[in-house]
């Protein structure tokens, strides 16, 4: 018996190495993380920063949901430190919803571009006690606009150079939007999908806003990736085909009042 017990724990013992390489083996994979810039600091693209809250956070996760292999990871870095970053080619990261435009790259060969997520457009409003439709540059003679601060609005940027029309910046679209609806301005612009979100809070504002016939600008989202994360890159490129995820992403459009088509005023 003492012998068959020696024998026993010999064989444990011998075993006890192999059971230990088979578990390190057979460890979790860990996926590589991967870092996808916003700087949209308005919803529904961002709602609250501080709890990651907002369209572009759950997109991020969508991304996550439909694939393990990386780890996309949003981040909110300024515009400001973007341009820096793309000036030094020191840019290790994508950036979400942006257009090519944005980013001097209409042909789309400085970096990767994915095809549209996203469909915006920037509305001229104005009070319906005093409506405005942009018919062209002279219409904003003498105007007082409100504009976010920081914000370049292409239209509107060389009548405030001429001296023709008043700059009135907000800190957010919210101050915009209160301003307006309390007639401290003749006119705003402002982004479709940001009315939306606010109307759905404040439904009786709606009633009290002027959309201009022709918008400032239309425009879609797309994301802008270096062409050294080519890898993680294609990952989405190739989500954005599969019929589950794009269902998944339709849901989230609905969510916060998408639309797939600029709207057309009448």
């Amino acid at each position: 018996m003492p012998q068959f017990i020696v024998f026993i724990a010999c064989m444990v013992f011998i075993s006890l190495p192999l059971r230990a390489v088979e578990k390190v083996d057979n460890k979790p994979h860990v996926s590589e993380k991967v870092y996808i810039y916003v700087y949209h600091l308005k919803p529904p693209y961002i709602e609250q920063l501080e709890l990651e809250t907002g369209l572009y956070f759950e997109l991020v996760q969508l991304f996550n949901n439909f694939q393990a292999e990386f780890q996309f990871v949003p981040q909110f870095v300024p515009r400001k430190r973007l341009n820096r970053e793309i000036a030094n080619s020191t840019l290790d990261s994508m950036i979400l919803g942006v257009h090519p435009i944005w980013f001097k790259d209409k042909a789309q060969t400085k970096f990767l571009w994915t095809p549209p997520i996203l469909h915006d457009q920037d509305e001229f409003i104005s009070h319906v006690n005093n409506t405005f439709d942009y018919l062209g540059p002279v219409s904003l003679y003498n105007k007082n606009i409100g504009g976010v601060r920081g914000y370049h609005y292409f239209r509107v940027a060389p009548i405030l150079k001429m001296g023709k029309a008043k700059l009135t910046p907000t800190g957010s679209e919210l101050q915009l939007l209160e301003m307006l609806i309390k007639e401290r301005l003749d006119l705003a612009v402002i982004s479709r999908a940001t009315l939306n979100y606010y109307f759905a809070i404040h439904p009786e504002w709606q009633s009290k806003i002027h959309y201009s016939k022709t918008p400032h600008e239309q425009y879609y989202r797309a994301i802008l990736s270096p062409k050294s994360l080519e890898k993680p890159f294609n990952i989405i490129k190739k989500l954005m085909e599969n019929e589950e995820f794009k269902s998944a992403l339709n849901g989230l459009k609905l969510k916060y009042s998408f639309q797939e088509k600029p709207v057309v005023h009448k």
